[in-house]
């Protein structure tokens, strides 16, 4: 291999484990970044079923005392009709009517109430279990991102130390382009298979790949830019 692609090649292969370091870095700290916007919505789900089921509990509450009231008045009402006691009977026939459609509508009302109850049971269970789930993916996304922060940091200090060391190693000119390519986030280097580049697919000449592979001269694929490997 020629010289100043050996010298690009060393570079490269520290380059690219640096990023892979990075990405994975990146990655970890993604998924614990995701485990928490996930655990606060599952919490404010269950904020939200909380609030539902406490509000069907007051409604229900407040629909049972009135329906008690007036079942008494009710019972009141016809005991009065059925033994003559009411002062004035027309009047007590109108009001047990009365007190006969609110008595209805109220159990009607408790039925719905208790409908209601199992919903909002079943939606804050589901939300309790939610949030157990998140509460777990957010701590295991942290013991991940913990087991490999220190060594990732570890190794990118070494590779930071050995790279100018191999970066004086390719020439000037050489670096420009190299560093042109990696702004572009474009391999360095690429394969050739039949006089083609393996990374964008554009033919090279013959005469780029001879000299290549005799390590006579170096040659940029003239697609994408990156050297071209013998």
């Amino acid at each position: 291999m020629h010289p100043d692609l050996v010298a690009i090649s060393n570079l490269w292969q520290l380059d690219h484990q640096n990023d892979r370091l990075r990405e994975e870095h990146e990655r970890l700290a993604t998924a614990v970044r995701a485990a928490a916007a996930a655990l606060k919505a599952a919490e404010a789900t269950t904020l939200g079923a909380t609030a539902e089921r406490d509000r069907v509990t007051t409604a229900t509450r407040a629909n049972d005392r009135e329906l008690a009231d007036y079942a008494d008045k009710r019972e009141r009402t016809r005991k009065m009709i059925d033994t003559g006691t009411a002062p004035d009977y027309p009047a007590a026939e109108r009001q047990l009517a009365q007190v006969l459609e609110i008595v209805d509508r109220l159990e009607t009302v408790a039925l719905e109430l208790l409908d209601s109850a199992e919903i909002a049971a079943t939606a804050l269970a589901a939300a309790g279990r939610e949030q157990a789930q998140a509460v777990t993916a957010l701590a295991d996304a942290r013991v991940a991102l913990g087991a490999r922060d220190a060594p990732i940091r570890s190794e990118l200090t070494e590779l930071i130390a050995k790279r100018p060391p191999l970066a004086d190693e390719v020439r000037a000119e050489l670096r420009a382009t190299y560093a042109q390519l990696r702004q572009r986030k474009r391999p360095a280097l690429v394969n050739t298979v039949e006089n083609m580049c393996q990374t964008c697919q554009t033919r090279i000449p013959t005469q780029r790949v001879v000299e290549t592979t005799l390590a006579r001269a170096i040659h940029n694929c003239p697609g994408c830019g990156a050297w071209l490997l013998p």
